[in-house]
């Protein structure tokens, strides 16, 4: 479903607002409170964050709009 939702939906310079509102709340956040991040994925998966890959959306702090959009671990 997110990889779904990635191809169809350009993320990149949504602001961090309009995230929200197409995801819902973050299940946590990545290094930083501008960068939010959600839990997809397998259970299978393992990170040091979390059981399941990490969404992350890191924002800009200037304007809170996003920059990147990445999973940790990496999918192959």
């Amino acid at each position: 479903m997110t990889a779904s939702l990635l191809k169809t939906q350009a993320m990149t310079h949504l602001h961090r607002k309009d995230v929200e509102s197409l995801l819902g709340r973050p299940t946590g956040y990545y290094n930083y409170d501008t960068n939010p991040a959600y839990v997809v994925g397998p259970a299978t998966v393992e990170s040091i964050y979390a059981h399941g890959y990490l969404l992350v959306l890191e924002t800009s702090k200037n304007d809170g709009k996003v920059k990147r959009v990445f999973f940790v671990p990496e999918v192959q």
